[in-house]
């Protein structure tokens, strides 16, 4: 019978990034943002110990770029130290922000780190109490681009013990620049039980038994990574079944916050003021509260401010507004010179529309109305009218999904990006049909 292990799994560390907060001059959070990307590896740090780990491994891009920064090698080499000290090993493999693995390494590192080469498939064997408990498989980035089929040598001997493969990919087909693969062959290879994937910075389970995941990145970087992060934590038992649990750990969250207009009836700036003030405060408590309930608190939380709707206000909107803009920034960033302040407002942006009177009405009386609404949920979900849209758009909204592989000049527009464009194109349709009289 297989010895049971537990391991963490993380991958985009990115150490030495910095954090995008959008021209930030306030001192309390300019403090918290520098070091986020440190406190979120140290939160890693105190898990494996606190859970007792047997090993770490990281699924490529421990670092933002191939010259490490002294500071962050510094910082690295410090924290393998105390793993080392607690037993727990570290598994490596480099990717494409910092390719040719413990080469480039500024420091020599303690003998439980463990670089996979950027020559060839490996396989580290992980002892515990004298007997195999499991393998580990990977191979890392020799550049910044990597097209080589790795995964094809990914063999394990066999299936006694429980075998965990690394590999930092797009996990696309068509993608030659980060190992080309889809998820049918990383399955076919049936002697692993785990595969370990890094490079898209989104949570994802991929796939149930074999499991298949990506952690993400441990701490966000821009607004475009939205959400918890952090890393997921393994447990497998004595007959190789393993049981997955994502932990956030990042100390700082980038979220779009949204402000619908549509149901409030405000007559001035000063009104808007007062409904974001009681948005970011009940915002604010939320986190406070999440805070109570959980061990690895959130330190604060970057904002985009969506304000959205038809509404009286769209007057000022349309003709101030990046006045307004500003307006709204320096107000509420001069209220967070409060050290107890959580949420920093990163932006504003407004997808309003002027109001209309009695909409649903007209829209009942006149199936025009509902024909463009009905139009609208066909081309979102309609795979080759989708398609067409894009067409349409042009080659700028043809940029890939991943922020890593788009070029400067695109953009990526998802599900969501595609509804908030289509539904303010039938706010100004419809406030034209109306102006006309028809």
């Amino acid at each position: 019978m297989a010895k049971a292990i537990k391991f963490i799994h993380t991958a985009d560390i990115h150490l030495a990034k910095e954090l995008s907060s959008n021209s930030l001059d306030n001192h309390n959070f300019k403090k918290i943002f520098s070091r986020a990307g440190k406190k979120a590896f140290e939160n890693l740090v105190e898990l494996a110990v606190s859970e007792t780990v047997d090993f770490i491994i990281i699924a490529g891009d421990l670092y933002d770029r191939e010259a490490r920064s002294i500071k962050s090698s510094r910082f690295f080499l410090k924290q393998a130290q105390y793993l080392e000290k607690q037993g727990i090993e570290i598994f490596v493999i480099s990717g494409n922000h910092d390719p040719a693995g413990v080469e480039k390494e500024v420091f020599e590192l303690p003998a439980n780190v463990h670089y996979f080469s950027s020559q060839e498939v490996e396989i580290f064997e992980y002892y515990k109490e004298g007997t195999l408990a499991a393998r580990i498989l990977g191979q890392s980035y020799r550049q910044k681009f990597e097209s080589r089929t790795m995964y094809n040598f990914y063999t394990a001997p066999d299936q006694s013990v429980f075998n965990i493969a690394l590999l930092h990919t797009a996990l696309s087909k068509d993608n030659n620049r980060y190992v080309p693969v889809n998820k049918s062959e990383l399955l076919s290879k049936k002697e692993i039980n785990y595969w370990a994937l890094g490079h898209l910075h989104q949570y994802q389970q991929i796939n149930g038994n074999p499991a298949v995941y990506f952690p993400g990145t441990l701490q966000a970087h821009n607004i475009s990574e939205q959400g918890n992060k952090g890393v997921i934590l393994v447990e497998v038992d004595s007959n190789l079944n393993s049981k997955e649990k994502f932990i956030p750990l990042a100390p700082v969250i980038f979220k779009e916050v949204e402000l619908d207009l549509e149901t409030e009836k405000l007559n001035n700036i000063t009104e808007l003021q007062r409904l974001i003030a009681k948005k970011i405060s009940k915002l604010e408590e939320k986190i406070r509260l999440q805070n109570e309930n959980q061990k690895y608190k959130v330190e604060a939380l970057i904002t985009r401010l969506v304000i959205k709707g038809r509404t009286e206000l769209h007057y000022y909107i349309e003709n101030e507004r990046e006045e307004l803009e500003e307006t709204l920034l320096e107000e509420f960033r001069s209220r967070q010179i409060n050290e107890s302040s959580l949420i920093w407002l990163h932006s504003v942006l407004f997808r309003t529309a002027d109001s209309l009177i009695n909409l649903e009405e007209l829209k009942n009386n006149n199936p025009l109305y509902q024909n463009i609404k009905d139009l609208i949920n066909e081309i979102l979900n309609d795979q080759k009218m989708n398609q067409e849209l894009l067409a349409e758009w042009g080659q700028i909204w043809q940029g890939d999904q991943n922020p890593e592989d788009r070029e400067n000049y695109r953009f990526y527009a998802d599900q969501k990006l595609q509804q908030d464009i289509l539904t303010d194109a039938e706010k100004i349709i419809v406030s034209e049909l109306i102006g006309d009289g028809d």
